[in-house]
């Protein structure tokens, strides 16, 4: 029989052991997110209805290599539990196509299916599954009922049935719709940097060409990994279009999604905050009058996050916003709430981590408040692929002040 301090002893030396650092096939880190947002039933192209006893397909890029993945399922925006069948994971080749022999099921817990509880996320089991940067993925999930996730819209494929075993789909849709899958993460990767881009439309890449991953994220994401100081950072994209900082709009808003959408990232060393604009686009709708805000009140917002992230150790890097005007909710009230925004981040750059000028870069020559006309898709609002090349290429210094370690 033991006596009281040899399990004493044992229970000590197993928390000393429990608090070492964890080696690298054991660190976990974000490889790509996608916010929860919410269902949204009628919106452009959309499913238009709850999944039912069907199969959705979700593409999933990997912003860094690993050599194993596990998934990260969303609930967090329902009131009531959500039940998968089965769940699946492959690689996709550059057509778009599963790779033969690439489909590996998902469990939780050791069992094929789960019921996810209310406002909770849920992790699948590890798979030993290595992954290379920028390499494409497909997680099928099937819902076995009536389903509609509050998740983050995107293009799905969708089948009937359980399909998740499934390579070729012959009758499958493809709409948008509620993509389940919010995060996809990686271990092994050696001395990672994560990058949250936290943002709206801009950041999450409206506009851009699809399915080429073409936002500016991305595309930064790309252009890290090709130089070797660059090749240890993983960025991942947080942005949700038509997001808010002080009131929910499509999503919640920005101080309320913080903690979830960055705070909580596995492995969140950085963050890049670029939002605001659609706090101070004129407001339409009188039902909506009492949510106008102030240009103080979105600098306020930003010292809350700015706060809020270097009490966890993460370092804040600031974008001034872009140029908007002859955008459809431009005016210049909201002008003048803009410029106020960037003075404020330019003349306040010692208090946080890093300054990305995307308004100056963004500029049309000789036009200081009106977005590059050849880079923008034509609503004066969103950058087109090359206007996000050249954001991305603005953020690039930036973020390469702080080198990956020599090997």
């Amino acid at each position: 029989m033991r006596t009281i301090p040899a399990l004493l002893a044992t229970a000590i030396a197993f928390g000393l052991a429990g608090a070492a650092p964890a080696a690298p096939q054991d660190r976990w880190i974000a490889a790509w997110t996608a916010p929860p947002i919410g269902y949204e039933p009628t919106i452009r192209d959309a499913l238009g209805r709850p999944f039912q006893n069907e199969t959705t397909r979700q593409t999933v890029r990997a912003g860094v290599a690993g050599a194993q993945l596990r998934v990260r399922l969303t609930n967090e925006l329902s009131d009531t539990p959500l039940t998968i069948g089965a769940a699946s994971i492959a690689t996709l080749d550059a057509s778009g196509a599963v790779v033969p022999g690439s489909i590996r099921p998902l469990t939780f817990g050791g069992a094929k299916g789960v019921t996810i509880p209310a406002h909770a996320p849920y992790l699948s089991d590890p798979v030993a599954m290595p992954v290379a940067a920028g390499e494409t993925l497909a997680v099928s999930i099937h819902y076995p009922g009536e389903a509609a996730p509050p998740a983050h819209a995107q293009m799905l494929d969708v089948a009937p049935g359980d399909a998740t075993a499934v390579a070729a789909w012959a009758d499958a849709k493809h709409v948008r719709a509620p993509g389940l899958v919010s995060g996809l993460q990686v271990s092994g990767a050696a001395q990672p940097r994560v990058l949250v881009a936290f943002g709206d439309s801009i950041t999450e890449g409206a506009g851009a060409t699809p399915g080429k991953a073409m936002s500016w994220p991305s595309q930064l994401g790309r252009m890290l990994a090709a130089r070797p100081e660059g090749e240890c950072w993983s960025v991942v994209n947080a942005g949700i279009s038509g997001n808010r900082l002080l009131h929910d709009g499509r999503g919640p808003d920005a101080l309320s999604r913080f903690d979830r959408d960055v705070l909580s990232v596995p492995g969140v060393t950085h963050v890049v905050l670029l939002e605001g604009i659609n706090d101070m686009g004129k407001i339409s709708d009188p039902a909506r009058a009492d949510q106008a805000v102030t240009a103080d009140q979105v600098i306020g917002a930003y010292r809350q996050l700015i706060a809020r992230a270097h009490a966890r150790g993460v370092k804040v890097i600031v974008g001034t916003l872009l140029p908007y005007q002859g955008a459809g909710y431009y005016s210049e009230e909201g002008e003048q709430k803009r410029l106020a925004a960037n003075a404020w981040i330019r003349a306040n750059a010692s208090h946080f981590d890093g300054l990305i000028d995307f308004d100056k870069a963004m500029q049309e020559p000789g036009k200081p408040l009106v977005m590059r006309l050849a880079e923008q898709i034509g609503d004066h609002l969103h950058p087109n692929d090359a206007g996000y090349t050249r954001m991305a290429q603005t953020a690039l210094p930036e973020v390469l002040k702080d080198r990956c370690p020599a090997r």
